[in-house]
């Protein structure tokens, strides 16, 4: 109530680039090209989800000041105004998330099922979630801003390398491997995939190959006097694509990890709050005593 305008900023942005997105995707087709492009949305919203916090580690570090100050002349404790942060923050975080999420997936053309969209708003949160409390995290940990804004893009950036989109999973160099296994940039957007992609199927466009080599024989026939039927779309076999399974041979997403990638994005959230906690309580709260 005391700064109405980053609220109303905060919104504004909010439909603005959730429209702009959900134009540049709308309404994604199921033909082969629909593959790729809602693995590139989906990876652009979780990256997007995953950044969001980044332009508030000026506030924290703005606010830890205060904080010093008012702890130091006994006015609160480090666990009052750490949870008064977190629940002054995360209710209003959570209402601007969940309004770009609706106008993007419906403009998008994500699928339209009721608990389809309740489980994407659901990890969409929880990448939220985790980005703002590693930026707790990271602020309070790092002595300035000027480390704050140096640390966090890095982190940010080596968690999203391993996203499975960049590179497959499978393909990651062994000395690099060990950061999908605590990237919730990675465990979101496998959960966002697998949402999307379970019970969808995509018509497959023919390789150019296949229809030349019909085409050469037929003009071998053709020399030799052999009658074949003419070539035509009719005369291949229909194609289709289950998105679950291509997206388990081509980037090593299997539904059985769903509720793996689910537990791990909320218990790194708990981690971050008392890493940011601990961080606080430990390192800042005896500064200029």
């Amino acid at each position: 109530m005391r700064d109405p305008i980053a609220t109303v900023v905060s919104i504004i942005v909010a439909i603005f680039f959730a429209t702009l997105v959900g134009s540049i995707y709308f309404k994604l087709g199921h033909g082969q090209a629909g593959i790729t492009d809602r693995l590139g949305v989906l990876f652009f919203l979780t990256m997007n989800t995953a950044f969001s916090n980044l332009g508030s580690l000026a506030i924290f570090l703005f606010e830890r000041s205060i904080y010093v100050r008012e702890h130091r002349n006994g006015m609160y404790s480090p666990m009052a105004y750490y949870m008064g942060k977190i629940i002054q923050d995360v209710p209003l975080a959570c209402a601007v998330n969940c309004l770009f999420d609706v106008i993007a997936y419906y403009m998008v053309g994500l699928q339209p099922a009721a608990i389809k969209f309740a489980w994407f708003f659901f990890i969409s949160t929880l990448i939220m979630l985790n980005s703002y409390t590693l930026c707790m995290f990271l602020s309070n940990l790092s002595p300035n801003y000027q480390v704050a804004n140096v640390v966090a893009p890095l982190v940010f950036v080596l968690y999203l390398l391993p996203s499975g989109f960049l590179i497959n999973l499978n393909s990651i160099p062994l000395v690099w491997r060990w950061i999908k296994y605590i990237s919730f940039v990675r465990y979101g957007f496998e959960a966002l995939v697998i949402n999307e992609f379970e019970g969808q199927m995509f018509s497959c466009d023919y390789p150019y190959s296949l229809v030349l080599e019909k085409i050469t024989e037929e003009a071998y026939d053709h020399a030799h006097n052999i009658t074949q039927p003419p070539v035509s779309n009719s005369t291949l076999a229909p194609c289709r694509i289950d998105g679950l399974s291509y997206v388990e041979q081509q980037f090593g997403f299997a539904r059985d990890d769903f509720n793996m990638d689910i537990y791990v994005c909320g218990g790194s959230v708990i981690v971050y709050l008392l890493l940011g906690y601990c961080s606080l309580r430990f390192l800042r709260s005896n500064e200029g005593k």
